[in-house]
């Protein structure tokens, strides 16, 4: 599966816990639980990037391609310093509510524009069979991050 499919299935899968997080009742404990489960996705999702998504695209001579993953990683560092204040916080804590509104609307816009140029650079300045070979790469790097985080 080529690299962008595999992340784009990621964001689906993320933005499918955003919204039953929105249905949950904030009384529910359910509601901490799905948290726990998108911080999961979330740091298992950006670590598999940065060490094998953006390396691979940063090794192009695009110059376009820097530009885009340096505001990426960036953002990866935003969201990962709201997770861990989320991580921290009961759930049923009014800021909890503030906290989550803002992490989605950050990812949100990050799945944005990664799909939207990211993945779009990507096909420019890697060939096919690249984004075939770092798609099981990542598939690879999932199991290993999946089972540590277990």
């Amino acid at each position: 599966m080529k690299v962008t499919v595999l992340l784009r299935n990621d964001h689906e899968t993320l933005e499918g816990l955003f919204t039953r997080f929105k249905k949950v009742s904030s009384r529910n404990n359910e509601k901490r639980e799905l948290f726990s489960e998108i911080y999961r996705e979330i740091l298992i999702h950006s670590q598999m990037e940065a060490e094998v998504f953006y390396p691979a695209l940063a090794a192009t001579p695009s110059a376009r391609a820097a530009e885009l993953l340096s505001t990426a990683e960036q953002e990866h560092r935003a969201v990962e310093q709201l997770l861990q204040e989320l991580n921290g916080m009961n759930g049923s804590d009014k800021n909890f509510e503030v906290k989550m509104a803002k992490l989605m609307e950050d990812v949100g816009r990050h799945i944005k524009m990664e799909e939207e140029d990211i993945f779009d650079e990507a096909r420019k300045n890697l060939p096919e069979f690249r984004l075939e070979e770092l798609g099981l790469e990542m598939e690879d790097r999932r199991r290993i991050l999946t089972t540590i985080a277990a």
